[in-house]
């Protein structure tokens, strides 16, 4: 039985009123609910631990039937995560677009457990990473870009048509395929390059160190070597700073050009919320890789709720308040 009182049942209720308000399907509203259920008991333990959730789940029953109840929704094909996240990416992309601003989407990649990494597409939002789109795989190495496509792909259907984007990039997915997607896609972009590269160039073969040495340290309009898909490429080595940075880019390279893909550290900020900062999710037990996309759901859903409530004052009272400070003053000044 549902407990309908108490701090965790109220903030139940907040969630899933902030879900119904964004959903526009026929999601049913069970599951709804569940989600509501779970992402709460996340932001009260800041845990993804099944057993601290059970602690507070606000239900009426033994600790085994709680269990039971995590376990299928985590495991519920009800649940879909391209569709629930497209109500939240349309919300966001539509406040970033006021004022013709661009989208910056971020794409990395982090460990959860030993063999399972999660390749991750965020969006910027206030200098800091939020989730747009996973996967995850059962892999020690890169996540490949047939994947990275395929969530590309996904997220490009998320987003309302004439939408500026730009796609920041770590050196692990700095690849011709992935310059080539940017292009199709009409995007912008900021990808690190790898230092053992080599381009063409006017018939000639040059290297990254080559590319440093030139007037500006940039050139425009080099092929990847052995291909015809060619990019600018900026690059900057920092004084006390190991290693220099090598961005693709599609406009005229600059410094200032390539110190923008700084904007893809938001995603790193992201990853802390979910790892040692936040739910510490590389302590969790679940390791089927869908149920690990459902967790990942549920914790994205808390954290979009937090921002929401972080970012959108009630402007009501604020007036009202504005209202009474100055009635007060003139009254004050009346009597004077």
């Amino acid at each position: 039985m549902k407990i309908k009182t108490g701090s965790v049942a109220s903030l139940v209720k907040a969630i899933e009123s902030d879900l119904n308000a964004r959903s526009q399907s026929s999601l049913d509203k069970r599951v709804i609910y569940n989600l509501s259920e779970c992402a709460s008991c996340a932001l009260i333990t800041r845990s993804v631990n099944s057993y601290e959730w059970m602690s507070v789940l606000p239900r009426d029953c033994v600790k085994k039937a709680k269990e039971t109840y995590i376990k299928r929704l985590l495991s519920s094909h009800l649940i879909v995560v391209q569709e629930i996240m497209s109500w939240y990416v349309c919300e966001i992309v539509k406040k970033i677009s006021q004022n013709e601003k661009t989208i910056v989407l971020m794409m990395d990649q982090s460990q959860i457990h030993e063999d399972r990494q999660i390749l991750m597409i965020s969006l910027r939002f206030g200098g800091r990473g939020l989730p747009v789109l996973w996967k995850v795989e059962e892999t020690r190495g890169a996540i490949g870009f047939e994947i990275q496509k395929k969530l590309l792909d996904e997220v490009k259907k998320m987003m309302p048509p004439e939408t500026k984007i730009l796609l920041s990039a770590d050196r692990f997915y700095g690849t011709k395929k992935l310059v080539e997607l940017c292009q199709k896609n009409d995007w912008s972009y900021r990808i690190r390059l790898k230092g053992n590269l080599i381009f063409q160039n006017k018939g000639e073969r040059i290297t990254v160190a080559d590319i440093g040495k030139m007037p500006g340290s940039r050139i425009a309009g080099v092929n990847f070597n052995g291909s015809n898909i060619s990019t600018n490429i900026g690059y900057l080595h920092e004084k006390n700073h190991p290693e220099p940075w090598i961005i693709a880019m599609d406009c005229e390279p600059s410094k200032h050009r390539v110190l923008e893909y700084s904007m893809r550290w938001g995603i790193e900020c992201m990853f802390s919320d979910f790892k040692s900062r936040g739910f510490s999710i590389t302590g969790t037990n679940v390791k089927k890789t869908d149920r690990l996309e459902r967790l990942i759901l549920i914790l994205t859903i808390a954290l979009f709720w937090a921002v929401s409530v972080g970012s959108s004052p009630e402007k009501e009272n604020t007036k009202i308040t504005f209202k009474k400070n100055f009635e007060r003053n003139v009254l004050c000044s009346n009597e004077v």
